[in-house]
């Protein structure tokens, strides 16, 4: 359907549509009404304008205004636009037929609508790579946009499934992000969001990993970019987004890369800068089998670096020389490991160079080598990171390179998408500090963002051995028992940590969502009930649709049908892709009596979105029974249960499908079967059971 961002993304390819519609030469561009009806240029997708999309100030047909024809335009979408034609002489424009731009207007929207297909991928909807092109083309400078490119996989892979889930993660992505989507086939996926700063775009990438985890993506890699792109007009926007990607795939499964910062950077993080020290450096330490550096960050920056060194050489005496300055880094070597001479010279340099140098704070970060299973090489980094240590800790402080540096700097390496760095030094921290619960814990996080189920639950479960109410670790262990399929053990996780005080909001949102699906799964809808009751009384989330869903289950196996139709229908209002809703939707619309045509029509749209999901089939099979089309109904929950031999529900059905057609032993045994099916709630055991004595008696009465 036409609408305003695709006039915003196709720009260049519409206007050509209407330049070749006129009968002279024209300069094109399309614009909205603002709110005090002035026209305001379309330079920015609908999620980021101010103007109202519906207004019209009143122009309803083509109009000549300051030397300018406007064409007003009425899209599909119900948004309103206007096409606005200048650097013509007035004359020549008086001259054309009101008849003739009228036509022109009407038939605008259809040739707008050619050119959109061109541009929109068939099996997602999204806009397609040629639209992304002409995307970054047309790109401004200046603007806070960033573009998420986003590879995707699933664990289990089917040409059905990777389709189905391409379109569910299609569809979600809108919901999530409210911005402009692409697809580029394969499971890749672009963004485009506005954000303000690299932290904010970071974020934003994480959320969305975290979102598609919760849809079972096996990967989630993203690369991201400003755009255009450091304030420049991109030629290769794609191109960077494609090496970022790379980039990314080389981080682990989740991993992220900001190819603005790599651009910069061009190396990894805890570099010294400049090219001068390493050198000087590589001379000091060559024939030395021990040493220990010492880098010192001044603030600010001095003028004089020649008068600085002078003084460092003095006072690190005969114990240690000064390799030089850059930037605002100072490096002295010291020849033997001896922390206390090292502090030393760290005080006096402290009390010192702020008078000589007129520097107001010197912080010191300290390395050694030896030093696990570091090198040479890696010693002046070690310092930086033992340099960031000290910035958590009071100004000028002096920190000495150990496992608690090892623990911030994986964070620095987590915290930008580079999972197997962090994991690497997470392990060399332990290899210090062996049994550091912070340490464990945050390696079991970076081990599940590399699909290291096994070994990240083995962390947290070290991490309760020695502390049972950690709340992290509980909450961790839980979503990776989810995702291994062991939810009994996943609610116990999670039931333990809400007994333990939380810490953010947003944490306990989010445990409440994990244990209510888990209970909404394991059929035990009575204790779903309070999470979702407590869930929905926090602020609204992104997944807020996710709430009126497990509403809409809750009620519907709790007995309240009108409750369960409000839920759905909200559900639908935020996703209207969400084919679990729609299919609860469909069967309440029959069994309630409010349609039987359009509660069998929603069911099968349900399945048209996702006809690998067992629950659609069964709910279609209950809906078509309501119905009186048994032939129907059987046909379903078959397909049901070749999709699922243990769906409960199912067979609880095809037992009372056999029932009424008179085959009591097939009913008798699906019954049986029901009863003993390992996900069998105590509900569906009763009811299961409940069906069986009268089976029975009449077996035996035949016999």
């Amino acid at each position: 359907m036409l609408c305003l961002d695709d006039l915003f993304v196709l720009a260049a390819p519409m206007i050509q549509e209407v330049q070749r519609s006129l009968p002279l030469p024209a300069a094109v561009s399309f614009c909205v009404f603002a709110a005090d009806g002035s026209l305001q240029p379309l330079s920015q997708p609908v999620g980021a304008r101010v103007a109202d999309p519906t207004r019209t100030a009143g122009l309803n047909e083509p109009k000549l205004l300051d030397g300018c024809l406007l064409l007003p335009l009425s899209l599909p979408s119900g948004e309103q636009a206007v096409v606005v034609v200048s650097e013509v002489d007035p004359a020549l424009l008086k001259k054309i037929s009101p008849d003739w731009l009228q036509a022109l207007q009407r038939n605008l929207p259809d040739r707008f609508e050619t050119v959109r297909l061109a541009h929109v991928d068939v099996d997602t909807e999204l806009y397609n790579r040629r639209a992304a092109e002409l995307f970054f083309r047309q790109a401004a400078a200046g603007t806070r946009q960033c573009f998420f490119l986003l590879n995707t996989s699933l664990k289990r892979r089917t040409a059905g499934t990777i389709f189905q889930k391409n379109k569910e993660i299609a569809d979600l992505l809108q919901v999530l992000t409210h911005g402009l989507c692409f697809s580029f086939g394969f499971g890749v996926f672009g963004i485009v969001r506005e954000v303000r700063g690299r932290e904010q775009a970071l974020k934003t990438a994480h959320y969305l990993q975290h979102q598609l985890k919760q849809e079972g993506m096996h990967t989630a890699q993203i690369g991201f970019a400003s755009v255009p792109g450091n304030g420049r007009q991109e030629a290769d926007g794609l191109g960077r987004l494609w090496r970022a990607l790379v980039i990314a795939e080389k981080r682990g499964p989740f991993g992220i890369c900001d190819i603005d910062a790599a651009d910069e950077r061009q190396e990894p993080p805890f570099q010294l800068p400049g090219d001068d020290l390493l050198p000087k450096l590589y001379k000091a330490w060559r024939d030395r089998s021990t040493f220990t550096l010492a880098a010192l960050a001044l603030q600010p920056p001095i003028d004089r670096p020649d008068a600085l060194e002078r003084s460092l050489a003095d006072l690190a005496g005969s114990e240690g020389t000064c390799i030089g300055l850059a930037d605002h880094l100072a490096l002295v070597l010291f020849d033997r490991p001896d922390k206390e001479a090292v502090r030393r010279f760290a005080d006096r340099a402290k009390s010192v160079i702020p008078r000589q140098a007129g520097v107001e704070i010197v912080s010191v970060g300290v390395a050694s080598w030896p030093c696990l299973d570091f090198t040479r090489g890696d010693v002046p980094g070690n310092c930086l990171k033992a340099l960031l240590h000290g910035s958590f800790l009071a100004p000028g402080s002096v920190v000495f390179f150990d496992h608690l540096t090892l623990n911030i700097s994986g964070d620095v390496f987590f915290e930008d998408g580079d999972y197997r760095a962090a994991i690497k030094e997470y392990r060399r921290g332990l290899k210090w500090r062996p049994g550091d619960v912070n340490l464990i814990n945050s390696l079991g996080v970076a081990l599940v963002e590399c699909n290291q189920e096994r070994q990240a639950a083995a962390c947290f479960q070290e991490v309760l051995d020695k502390e049972p109410d950690n709340y992290m670790a509980l909450v961790n262990l839980g979503n990776v028992r989810r995702t291994q399929g062991q939810h009994a053990l996943a609610v116990d996780c999670f039931e333990r940590a809400l007994r333990v005080p939380a810490g953010e909001e947003a944490t306990r949102q989010e445990l409440l969502s994990s244990l209510a699906r888990l209970y909404t799964d394991l059929g035990r809808h009575e204790q779903a009930a309070p999470m979702l009751e407590e869930w929905r009384a926090l602020p609204g989330s992104d997944r807020e649709y996710l709430l009126f869903r497990l509403l809409g289950q809750n009620y519907l196996e709790t007995g309240r049908p009108g409750e369960a139709i409000v839920a759905c229908q909200r559900a639908l209002q935020l996703f209207p892709q969400d084919s679990i809703s729609m299919s609860i939707l469909g069967l309440l619309y029959v069994e309630q009596g409010e349609g039987s045509e359009v509660g069998a029509a929603l069911c099968r749209k349900a399945l048209a979105l996702d006809p690998f999901n067992p629950d659609h089939w069964c709910r279609l099979a209950r809906a078509l029974l309501h119905s009186g089309e048994r032939d129907g109904a059987l046909e379903a929950v078959r397909r049901c249960l070749q999709l699922r031999r243990g769906h409960v529900e199912g067979r609880l059905l095809l037992g009372a499908l056999h029932q009424l057609a008179g085959r009591r032993q097939q009913a008798e045994r699906c019954f049986r079967r029901a009863a003993a099916l390992p996900g069998c709630s105590a509900q569906q055991v009763e009811r299961a059971r409940a069906r069986l004595p009268g089976l029975t008696a009449g077996s035996r009465s035949k016999r």
